[in-house]
């Protein structure tokens, strides 16, 4: 029976280690380009806050752009609706951005609401 706790504290361990946002949707309606994704409570920090900086979705083999604007709706999955001016193409691109302190990146899929 310890074995088997062991087992399962060490899994979820894991599990929460590896939180990793979550990409939802894409959109280019409204003259913008529209990315939400979603965090997790494992990605707050020890305090049960969450930072979210330096959003930038990274296209076409280097070119960046910085979000224009960006909102959360915080909750046990926190939603991150990021706003950036219109794109017609993006290939090959993907969203970066720091989370108290930590570098992610979430590929972004090239269909297009």
């Amino acid at each position: 029976m310890k074995k088997a706790i062991s087992f399962l504290s060490l899994l979820l361990m894991a599990i929460i280690a590896f939180a990793e946002p979550h990409f939802v949707s894409l959109s280019n309606k409204g003259g913008k380009t529209t990315v939400i994704f979603t965090l997790t409570s494992d990605d707050k920090d020890s305090k049960n806050g969450l930072g979210i900086e330096n959003i930038m979705l990274e296209y076409d083999n280097g070119k960046t752009y910085k979000a224009k604007h960006v909102d959360a709706q915080f909750g046990d999955t926190t939603t991150v609706i990021v706003k950036f001016k219109k794109l017609s193409k993006l290939e090959n691109s993907r969203l970066k951005f720091c989370i108290n302190g930590e570098d992610k990146y979430i590929d972004i899929p090239t269909d297009m609401n």
